[in-house]
């Protein structure tokens, strides 16, 4: 199970925000330590930097780590501070440290007075900082997206925002996403890729509604060179161990030495002229990953959830979303279903090959890519080429958001040796 807990005033006692002279609960310090040991995630979820955009977030964790407490990830800042939280998941912190019966849980308010639970059917999603843009950026999309698309993209009940936060409630589908359906093994090779299948047949109406005279480098500069750098800098700027592995020529992972992501990226950069879109379109959903797909099986239909919303993108860019789920696995990494060893010491990963998860999305590949081409003017070999720079380039930007800033870092870690070795079989397959 997922526990999320709040922090000041609930593993801890803070007063009027000072935050720096919180006193920890140790009795329920014991409590979340004991759930972490029986293999649940735990998350610690703040409102600390909200209100004053301050980061938190280190500080806190190491914080959290001076009391013992035992997580996998901190949220800082993310979390809407507000008066009165009402969720239908929700447990009140005196009544579940105080081991009150379920029963009594689920009848009465965080109060502990009779009431009736309301459950909103809403969905919140905010940012401050760093990540305000990405989300300013989808709320515009949503709200603009032509008539004839929006059905497949929640509405947005309310939104507001600014230079430095910005959130939004969306309305909420009860509806698994593929990730789900394929981790839970509910989710065969074959119905991978029917609903990739009938999803790309979606995005590519919606890149045809409208297409764009753009150059070819400004395009390449925005969504993937400039990406790639400033993805690297934020690695290096945030994580000691990226900082000193991004400087190395080479890495060793599992036994094998390839050549790192900053040596081989300027080659890759040079061959732009070979991995150019076919058109470019205006509306674009542009990160298709397996989590962001909602599937609704009793009526044939999906939701598209968290859209980047660019102002401009290729349908390519959608193929190598696909692609690095079922090749790269990011859904296994992401999920943390790999298994590492000496983490500090050495470069080694694996995945349980073995399991369902694993051998459906290894099987998806089969019959993917001819499904893909038939959306596609190039031929196939062109197709799968073209694929697969766009994987290696989501591949080796996606890792900053796998940071769970724990000093083990196994998410962000496993992501970039999986992205190394994308590159370089990359690189040798077509000759860079």
């Amino acid at each position: 199970m997922i526990y999320v807990f709040d922090l000041d005033n609930t593993l801890c006692k803070t007063t009027d925000s000072q935050y720096v002279d919180s006193v920890p609960y140790y009795d329920r310090i014991v409590k979340v330590n004991k759930l972490y040991d029986e293999g649940h995630t735990i998350i610690i979820e703040t409102a600390r930097g909200c209100i004053s955009g301050k980061r938190w977030v280190y500080q806190t964790i190491d914080q959290l780590k001076s009391w013992g407490l035992k997580f996998h990830n901190v949220r800082a800042g993310v979390k809407f501070m507000a008066d009165v939280y009402v969720d239908d998941l929700a447990i009140n912190s005196e009544d579940f440290f105080n081991d009150k019966p379920k029963d009594k849980m689920s009848l009465e308010s965080g109060s502990g007075v009779d009431t009736n639970i309301v459950i909103v059917n809403r969905v919140l999603k905010e940012a401050t900082n760093e990540r305000v843009d990405k989300l300013i950026d989808e709320i515009k999309f949503i709200e603009s997206i032509p008539t004839e698309f929006k059905h497949k993209f929640p509405e947005i009940i309310f939104s507001k925002y600014s230079d430095d936060k910005a959130f939004y409630e969306m309305q909420h589908h009860n509806l698994p996403t593929i990730r789900r359906l394929i981790l839970s093994g509910d989710m065969t090779s074959d119905e991978i890729v029917y609903w990739s299948d009938k999803i790309t047949k979606f995005s590519l109406d919606l890149y045809n509604h409208e297409r764009v005279d753009i150059s070819k480098d400004v395009f390449f500069e925005v969504l993937h060179w400039n990406r790639f750098r400033t993805r690297m800098k934020e690695l290096s700027s945030k994580s000691e161990w990226f900082k000193n592995i991004l400087e190395e020529k080479e890495i060793e992972i599992n036994g094998k030495t390839y050549k790192n992501l900053n040596v081989l990226f300027p080659s890759i950069k040079d061959r732009q002229k070979d991995f150019e879109p076919e058109f470019i379109g205006r509306w674009s959903h542009s990160d298709l990953h397996f989590s962001n797909i909602l599937i609704d099986r009793d009526n044939d239909d999906f939701r598209l959830i968290d859209p980047r919303g660019y102002d401009f993108c290729d349908y390519y860019y959608d193929f190598g979303k696909l692609w690095h789920s079922v090749n790269g696995k990011y859904e296994l990494i992401s999920s943390r279903l790999f298994e590492v060893s000496g983490i500090n010491e050495s470069h080694h990963f694996n995945f349980d090959e073995t399991s369902k998860p694993f051998q459906e999305l290894h099987n998806a590949k089969d019959n993917l890519l001819d499904k893909l081409s038939v959306y596609s003017s190039d031929d196939l070999s062109t197709i799968e080429m073209k694929t697969e720079f766009n994987e290696v380039m989501h591949f080796s930007t996606l890792i900053p958001f796998l940071l769970d800033y724990d000093n083990k870092e196994e998410r962000a870690r496993t992501a970039y040796y999986n992205s190394v070795i994308l590159m370089n079989d990359f690189c040798k397959k077509y000759g860079i």
